[in-house]
């Protein structure tokens, strides 16, 4: 099976909302924040520590990018492209995956048009305004 190291330096962009992507990723060293952008408002969604896959909603059910993934510090992530993995896979655990996927997306949608949200979570600690404008410069290309 073909994969890819990929190095990235601090506050690379890894992955932009909306995507295409349906590769899977595994964070191999580094920390990365997944965030959404509204206007100028970065929200930090979770912050990813090595050892964690990231992008299985999309190689399960091939929807885009549901949010930013960027770089907090040099990172090493492997690529594991959807067609190289899922020829390893059985069809049923690929169809369970899309199942919970599925469930997943709507449970997101159901959270996000109640304005509910995760109370004392480190994954949900707010960004700061410095920390916040230097993302969006990073996501939107635009230099600080």
């Amino acid at each position: 099976m073909q994969v890819y190291n990929l190095e990235f330096g601090p506050h690379e962009l890894v992955a932009r909302e909306g995507d295409p992507s349906t590769d899977l990723y595994y964070l191999k060293s580094g920390r990365l924040l997944i965030c959404t952008v509204h206007g100028t408002e970065v929200k930090a969604i979770a912050r990813i520590e090595p050892g964690v896959f990231i992008g299985e909603l999309s190689f399960f059910d091939g929807k885009h990018r549901a949010s930013h993934i960027v770089t907090l510090e040099k990172s090493t992530l492997v690529q594991i492209p959807k067609h190289e993995l899922s020829n390893h896979l059985p069809f049923w655990f690929l169809e369970v995956g899309k199942g919970l996927t599925k469930k997943i997306r709507r449970l997101d949608e159901i959270i996000n048009s109640s304005n509910l949200r995760k109370i004392g979570s480190e994954d949900q600690k707010p960004l700061t305004i410095e920390e916040q404008r230097k993302l969006y410069a990073v996501i939107t290309h635009q230099h600080t």
